[in-house]
């Protein structure tokens, strides 16, 4: 997956009290940059600590138009139990669908990505924490292919 991709992990976004304090840049238009350079963008959630503050809503919001590349990852799914998993997951597409505008969101890849076993809460969900992990693997791998498209369709688009 690794040859011929290269991943940037941007910092984390502030929410609470961190939000007040700032940065000393626009995480926003930092975020836009990438975008605008990439293939694939992933947001990355923790299934124990689902939130999206303002800036999130803001880097959101700047990343319209590039739906086709973002996939949302709910990750450390096996920290929860399958019935808190139900409603963090439905908790998560509620407010991703407020943010994004739209009913539909973007694909959600439900597992713990991660080197360790799964912890006793998602023992029983790891049938589809498997196959989760492996359908987001199949995604990356044809991050080269998709992104070929894409171009094709951009130049496509700028002839018309």
């Amino acid at each position: 997956i690794l040859k011929g991709v290269t991943l940037v992990d941007t910092p984390g976004v502030l929410s609470g009290e961190k939000q007040r304090i700032g940065r000393n840049y626009d995480m926003t238009e930092v975020c836009n940059w990438f975008a605008e350079r990439s293939d694939i963008i992933l947001l990355i959630f923790d299934a124990h600590k689902l939130d999206i503050s303002d800036e999130l809503k803001d880097i959101i919001e700047q990343l319209r138009g590039h739906d086709d590349k973002i996939r949302i990852v709910l990750n450390k799914s096996d920290q929860v139990t399958a019935k808190q998993l139900m409603r963090v997951y439905g908790a998560l597409m509620w407010s991703l669908g407020k943010v994004f505008k739209t009913p539909e969101v973007c694909r959600v890849y439900i597992s713990s990505f991660w080197d360790k076993p799964y912890s006793k809460n998602g023992v029983s969900s790891a049938e589809l924490f498997d196959s989760e992990k492996c359908d987001l693997y199949n995604d990356l791998r044809e991050i080269p292919r998709y992104a070929a498209m894409r171009r094709v369709n951009e130049v496509i688009k700028r002839a018309r």
